[in-house]
């Protein structure tokens, strides 16, 4: 006997990374927009990922329609001074 699968809806996207436009599916995450070189960069704390607003956005974090990010480039004291400011 056949199972049915359910279908999902997949609602689409736009996600803007440093003002380039991405689409993408309601559900990814930032790692999936930024790509998989920049992914490895900002978990090696070689880059960091900003939001419009200038807030630090996790590779784990959710994404919404029209959201701004821009990947940065980060040196080793820069990412120290961040530590301190979350602590």
């Amino acid at each position: 006997m056949k199972t049915r699968k359910a279908k999902v809806p997949s609602e689409k996207i736009i996600v803007y990374v440093n003002d380039k436009p991405k689409e993408t599916f309601l559900g990814m995450c930032v790692r999936h927009v930024i790509g998989a070189r920049a992914a490895q960069r900002v978990k090696t704390h070689h880059a960091i990922v900003r939001d419009a607003d200038g807030n630090v956005v996790g590779i784990d974090g959710a994404l919404f329609d029209g959201a701004r990010l821009y990947v940065a480039p980060m040196d080793p004291k820069s990412f120290a001074d961040e530590i301190q400011k979350r602590a």
